[in-house]
């Protein structure tokens, strides 16, 4: 299974595994690609689609990256820097 290079999805678990020993299933992290209503189509790092209930993490936007489990985001992921840190 190839894996884009991305800084937040790199060797992270995918939305086709079968269960995963290193995360217990726990969240997997996934880019929104786009957006209708509270549901969204993301891919993972693999380039997997699936539809995922954004529902508890609103706003979303296209782009964002998402920690999801059972096609439901349970939360958010943000790069360095997103919240302001190291600026002046």
């Amino acid at each position: 299974m190839s894996r884009r290079n991305d800084d937040l999805m790199v060797d992270a678990c995918t939305l086709d595994h079968d269960g995963c020993v290193v995360c217990s299933d726990a969240g997997i992290p996934v880019r929104v690609v786009s957006l209708a209503g509270d549901d969204a189509l993301c891919e993972d790092a693999a380039g997997n689609r699936a539809q995922i209930a954004v529902e508890l993490v609103l706003p979303v936007r296209e782009g964002d990256v998402l920690l999801t489990h059972g096609g439901v985001a349970i939360g958010r992921m943000e790069r360095a820097g997103a919240r302001g840190e190291g600026t002046t």
